[in-house]
């Protein structure tokens, strides 16, 4: 088959998306098709510029131009976005040849509705959702459920949805939510894997990184590492993090960026005496090191978000076989994961008693043990990437005609 991949990024760029999006290309090149990806020159950090046209591992990757303006505002991000899918329409219009199958990611939103308006001769496509829109828009408050805006921008997901001859969600959650929209089009759930090291870093490595960040043998570190963004909750971490006291030995890292991050920046001010650090993102060739040198990970999602997205940290540190801290509502994919392994700890919303109890629980090192090897189990059972790659291939072969 002749398969077309469409995403704003793609490696070399660092953005997540385009780096799954080339781990399911390796493996469609592997059972012998001939695979291109059309993505933007822009990367998603706007501090670089790809080459138009190169080959990566046997895909050929060609590049549309694309506006660098930034991303921390909602609009620029925007423009940007429009400004790609622009270029994006004129490029697929002239596209030689014709490909069998095109797959569509969600960055930007709605790619799907602009691949099912233009292609020719009625091409077959699908959907691999990352973030389900417009359901984020309303998660974010950024557009009202019941108001014009919103019912069009849900017809647009209709319009996406029920021309692709399959969807692909991260979890049951992102699947069952996505149904609504796909009526008769199939919804799988298929979750991402880890896109760190096969092989985890030695002991030796991780204690001289604790070391290097002043971290003692008996602190335990509980760390938030990623994007700091308008769908995770901090509060309760926050709140915890400012009751504790100097001689607990606990230290509360958050690590990464986002939008979010100057919220914890500002309290960590207001609270000089909370045992609160903040580190930079880390490098991807030490991003397995840095991870377990955590004991616990942090992670959270608020309820509104439940089935628009699934936070990609959690696939490795599972596989690093680290226990994690949940706190957000219960009807999402990562907490029925978290509690049918038993891979860490899931706490309710504002539930500070849960918080504490958690916290107490994981100091005795056997119970940390135990839920990383649940962890490990979870990872192991559902983000292995050779399967969970297989599953979306056989998808795509299958609309062979």
């Amino acid at each position: 088959m002749n398969i077309l991949l469409l995403n704003q990024y793609y490696p070399p760029d660092l953005a997540p998306t385009g780096r799954y999006l080339h781990d399911l290309a390796q493996q469609l090149v592997a059972r012998g098709h001939a695979v291109t990806t059309l993505t933007s020159r822009s990367s998603y950090a706007c501090d670089q510029r790809w080459p138009a046209r190169e080959t990566i591992d046997g895909v050929d990757v060609q590049r549309v131009g694309g506006l660098r303006i930034g991303r921390r505002y909602l609009l620029l991000r925007a423009i940007e976005q429009a400004s790609f899918l622009l270029r994006l329409a004129i490029r697929l219009r002239r596209l030689r040849p014709t490909p069998d199958f095109i797959l569509c990611l969600t960055t930007p939103p709605f790619l799907g509705a602009l691949v099912r308006a233009i292609r020719r001769h009625r091409t077959p496509y699908g959907q691999w959702i990352m973030d389900l829109y417009p359901d984020v828009l309303f998660a974010h408050e950024l557009v009202k459920p019941t108001s014009w805006c919103a019912r069009r921008l849900a017809g647009l997901a209709r319009y996406a949805a029920r021309g692709g001859t399959f969807a692909v969600g991260l979890g049951p959650d992102m699947a069952a939510r996505m149904a609504i929209y796909a009526g008769r089009c199939p919804v799988e759930a298929i979750p991402l894997w880890s896109l760190g090291a096969e092989e985890p870093p030695s002991p030796t490595a991780v204690q001289a990184m604790r070391r290097e960040r002043g971290w003692a043998d008996e602190d335990l570190i509980l760390m938030y590492s990623g994007n700091m963004g308008r769908g995770h909750r901090f509060s309760e971490f926050l709140e915890a993090a400012a009751a504790t006291p100097p001689e607990s030995h606990l230290r509360w890292i958050f690590a990464g960026g986002g939008m979010r991050r100057d919220e914890v920046e500002q309290f960590a001010v207001d609270h000089p005496d909370a045992p609160i650090e903040l580190l930079p993102y880390t490098a991807p060739d030490a991003l397995a090191t840095h991870l377990l040198s955590a004991d616990v990970h942090l992670m959270s999602l608020d309820k509104r978000w439940e089935g628009c997205m699934i936070p990609s940290k959690v696939q490795a540190i599972c596989q690093l076989g680290r226990p994690l801290l949940f706190v957000g509502g219960r009807n999402n994919s990562p907490s029925e994961w978290i509690v049918r392994y038993e891979a860490g700890w899931v706490v309710d919303e504002k539930d500070a008693a849960g918080l504490q109890q958690a916290l107490q629980e994981m100091r005795d090192p056997l119970e940390r043990a135990r839920r990383g090897a649940g962890a490990r189990r979870l990872a192991q059972e559902q983000f292995d990437a050779t399967r969970n790659g297989e599953r979306l291939c056989d998808l795509i072969e299958q609309q062979e005609n």
